[in-house]
């Protein structure tokens, strides 16, 4: 079970809020979370699953963003996953909270406060690392293969216990569970302090877990390339003999300098290119050694209980029509998800979904048909023209008990039908 800091308070004096009320007082902490610093990555409001506003406040990325809900009657309600962070992202975030509390004039009664750690309460540093040591115990003791990370992380490297800062062996995992002790580094935000250890730990979770490794392709991946420049930049600022992952920030540089739409704003220091050769030393080590799990191929899951295996520098997409996207400049992949059953409301067959998809499948060469691990698919390969460019799909049907999975791959070049055949091949369903 992961550690939860639960905190409830009251707004001081006490009123009834409109709905315009709840959301202004969510923005206006949205923004003075933005102004604390560069420990925020992000804070916005949102809507929750129940149409409710949700104020996010994401300080690190190897946990969730904290949330922070207020009800109609003034009620406050601060809810943070804080593993596998550790134990200063939980401290740094209890003392952010009572900052809030204080600037924003509500009360937080230790007596609604919920702390595992009971750090809120005590403010014992000691007890709350001992606590953050005990859950990564408890997790190696239980054989976890990927400690830390999402349960469908989907991640295909090949090492032993895969965590946030990278692979490790199973040796390692048997020696925490043994000795608590062992485990502290495994930790990206151990001390509280917003030290050099900070900002580049906070940047080997990105370039391990996020970075693609390639140019951005959106808004989004080019404030994540910045993101990861800055922390790195601030490490080496705060201690110039850090040891830091001198080749991956060169590649990372070189990936914001082919930003050819503008979506990076990290400035172009050829002296700082220089240092990071001068620290560099020996040629960059071959893939399988170097930082990063996007360079190895990445199982997304999808809606309906299907997932699909795809190139890891690919972007992925959900789209408002409830499809999925995932692309580069050469290769994209979309799927849509639909349920079918019989006029008497029994499920169709694997067979029979197939065959209701295979009759939608445009013209174009027929592959060889699918049939396995209960899936029944067809497939047809051919040229088609997609916005004045001309392309080859590989469009798809796959069929499982009352689901139908429609896949399109798009490639380039007709030396691709291969990798398209693969990636349509590699379609589950749970």
């Amino acid at each position: 079970m992961p550690i939860v800091l639960s905190l409830t308070g009251h707004l001081n004096p006490p009123e009834r809020l409109a709905r315009d009320a709840v959301r202004d007082w969510l923005s206006r902490a949205a923004v003075w979370f933005e102004g604390v610093g560069d420990v925020v990555l992000d804070a916005r409001v949102v809507r929750d699953g129940e149409d409710r506003p949700v104020l996010l406040v994401l300080l690190h990325p190897a946990a969730p963003a904290a949330e922070i809900r207020l009800g109609a009657s003034g009620k406050v309600r601060v809810t943070a996953i804080t593993t596998p962070a550790g134990p200063g992202y939980h401290i740094h975030l209890c003392g952010l909270l009572r900052r809030l509390a204080t600037e924003f004039r509500f009360a937080l009664p230790l007596d609604d406060c919920t702390d595992p750690t009971n750090y809120f309460q005590s403010r014992d540093r000691g007890r709350c690392e001992q606590a953050f040591l005990r859950w990564l115990a408890d997790a190696c003791a239980a054989g976890a293969t990927s400690p830390g990370l999402p349960p469908n992380h989907g991640y295909s490297h090949p090492g032993e216990v895969l965590t946030p800062l990278g692979p490790r062996s199973r040796a390692w995992r048997d020696q925490v569970a043994a000795d608590p002790a062992r485990g502290r580094e495994f930790f990206p935000w151990w001390a509280p302090d917003l030290d050099p250890a900070f900002y580049r730990d906070r940047a080997l979770v990105r370039l391990w877990c996020d970075f693609p490794w390639r140019p951005p392709l959106s808004e989004e991946e080019g404030e994540l390339a910045d993101q990861i420049a800055n922390d790195l930049a601030s490490a080496f600022k705060l201690d110039p003999g850090a040891e830091l992952p001198w080749a991956e920030w060169l590649e990372l540089l070189t990936a914001i300098r082919g930003d050819e739409d503008g979506y990076c704003v990290t400035p172009d220091d050829a002296g700082l290119s220089i240092e990071l050769w001068k620290h560099l030393g020996p040629l960059p080590a071959p893939a399988k050694e170097r930082i990063g799990y996007r360079r190895y191929p990445v199982r997304v899951q999808l809606d309906g209980g299907w997932s699909v295996e795809v190139p890891g520098e690919l972007l992925r997409e959900r789209n408002d029509d409830r499809t999925w996207t995932a692309w580069d400049g050469t290769r994209t992949v979309w799927f849509q998800a639909l349920r079918f059953t019989k006029k008497d409301g029994a499920q169709p067959t694997a067979a029979e979904t197939a065959e209701v998809g295979r009759k939608s499948l445009p013209e174009g060469e027929a592959l060889a048909p699918l049939d396995r691990d209960g899936l029944r698919g067809e497939a047809v390969f051919g040229v088609v023209e997609e916005d004045g460019r001309r392309l080859w799909r590989l469009s798809g049907v796959t069929g499982a008990s009352g689901e139908l999975a429609v896949c399109n791959v798009y490639v380039e070049s007709e030396a691709d039908r291969d990798w398209a055949v693969r990636t349509w091949h590699s379609l589950r369903h749970a």
